[in-house]
């Protein structure tokens, strides 16, 4: 089992502080409200509870209150947390209406919501101040001296807070000692600290954490036993693709070995048929149904707006590819002229000139995508997945982009991991990145993700936020 990511472990801790503070702020609240704690279970049981710490949870992670900030202690902290607890306090209470049917005492709702701002703000200041002390960077060295090795030796370095990179180790069998008298050879790069010759006291000198192998594996086998010996001492070995996961989000498809790397990564041999697929398959039709219900209103709305500015259908179909590459009908609402095409299948872009000033519109909000949500409930589609494409074009891009086909092992989504941390794709190369992100997603589905994946395209739809890794 991967052990947990160390920006995780400092996620945990943010996270440990505001279970407790929210309970906590309501409980002394409803004390300085009443001067007694009796009747505070009955009107808050534990299910209410429970309920609101995953709201204010949930709320705060939209608002960006689990990263870290170069300095917790600010004024624009404190205004971030201010703004969080705020629409936290607001959202907990049409949740309490809804769910439970009463209301909270305004004194009570007020002076917690003031406790949890205070709390919260200090609370990750401490933090911050601690992380130094308990959660320190892991130690890292590179095997390799390559094009490989470079790039990701840039990556750490760019991730100071959870990695510190020791070097780069040289495959030079010619040279016998470390650091200051490496031959010219090692020179190469000037992180070099040795060679694969000397693995195990570089290992012991510089109290190595984490080994990284930027060189294919079946060149590397006359420091294989080197390396299970590090491993006995409890010291990680990757490769580069899985350290690239960790950093960047993404599966480099230059760095794959071989095919068979995917045959033995987590979520290529999964399937929708596990508990956790079932499970989602459930939320997906729960879901949808709710923001079809709830969004219904707004479409005489758009169908008026669509068929006042241009000719043509309200709503069209198109052929996408999705699990196993199967064909299905994809709804939108038409956001581009009729005929929009006439020859052959063309790329959408983001300033397309077939797009209608209505559909620009629609398109901006995302509201070209709600009959989407029957294409959900119908099964065709997830909430979260891999966007789906057409047929013509994926026969193109499994002939240029190595494992393109990889992306049709799960349903495609409304939104995916590539649609929060990469720009609107209409070119060849685009879509290779963007594929990089959904390797990523196939490799590490979980329900944890689709709800990571889930806030974060609230957060760019309702405040244009999107960065090029997600975190």
């Amino acid at each position: 089992m991967r052990k947990i990511k160390e920006s995780y472990k400092r996620t945990l801790l943010f996270l440990a502080g505001d279970v407790l503070i929210i309970p906590l702020s309501y409980l002394g609240a409803y004390f300085i409200r009443f001067g007694e704690l009796e009747g505070f279970t009955e009107k808050f049981s534990i299910f209410l509870l429970a309920v609101m710490i995953f709201g204010y949870l949930c709320v705060f992670y939209f608002f960006n209150l689990y990263s870290l900030k170069k300095n917790p202690l600010s004024l624009g902290s404190l205004f971030s947390i201010c703004i969080a607890v705020f629409f936290a306090s607001f959202f907990i209470t049409i949740l309490n209406y809804a769910l439970f049917l009463f209301p909270i005492g305004r004194g009570i709702l007020a002076m917690a919501n003031l406790c949890i701002l205070m709390l919260a703000f200090f609370w990750r200041g401490l933090c911050q101040q601690s992380f130094k002390y308990i959660i320190k960077p892991k130690k890292v060295i590179i095997i390799g001296t390559g094009e490989d090795a470079t790039e990701i030796a840039g990556a750490i370095e760019s991730n100071s807070y959870d990695y510190e990179l020791l070097g780069l180790v040289a495959e030079n069998e010619g040279s016998e000692r470390i650091d200051g008298n490496l031959s010219k050879s090692d020179r190469a790069d000037s992180r070099t600290i040795g060679q694969t010759s000397q693995l195990l006291e570089i290992v012991d000198k510089y109290d190595v954490d984490q080994i990284i192998l930027a060189r294919p594996e079946k060149n590397a086998s006359h420091f294989t036993k080197d390396m299970l010996k590090a491993r006995l001492r409890g010291i990680e070995v990757v490769d580069v693709p899985e350290m690239y996961q960790i950093l960047k989000g993404r599966i480099p498809i230059k760095y794959i070995p071989d095919d068979r790397w995917f045959l033995k990564t987590r979520g290529f041999s999964s399937t929708n048929n596990s508990p956790i697929g079932r499970i989602k398959r459930i939320l997906d039709f729960s879901l949808a149904s709710v923001i079809l219900f709830l969004s219904l209103p707004l479409w005489p709305l758009i169908a008026l707006a669509i068929k006042l500015n241009s000719r043509g259908p309200v709503f069209y179909a198109q052929n996408r590819i999705e699990k196993n590459e199967a064909v299905f009908a994809l709804h939108k609402f038409r956001s581009m002229i009729e005929p929009a095409e006439e020859n052959e299948p063309l790329w959408a872009d983001k300033n397309d000139k077939r797009i209608t000033a209505a559909g620009r519109m629609l398109r901006k909000l995302h509201l070209d995508e709600l009959p989407q949500l029957w294409d959900v409930i119908k099964g065709d589609m997830s909430l979260v997945g891999p966007r789906p494409e057409r047929p013509e074009f994926v026969e193109e891009l499994k002939k240029q982009i190595p494992y393109y086909s990889l992306r049709h092992l799960v349903k495609p989504g409304l939104t995916g991991w590539a649609q929060v941390n990469y720009p609107y794709a209409s070119s060849m190369e685009g879509s290779r990145e963007k594929l990089e992100f959904d390797l990523y997603y196939v490799a590490n589905q979980s329900l944890f993700l689709d709800l990571k994946i889930l806030l974060k395209t609230a957060q760019i739809i309702l405040l244009g936020k999107k960065k090029e890794f997600a975190g």
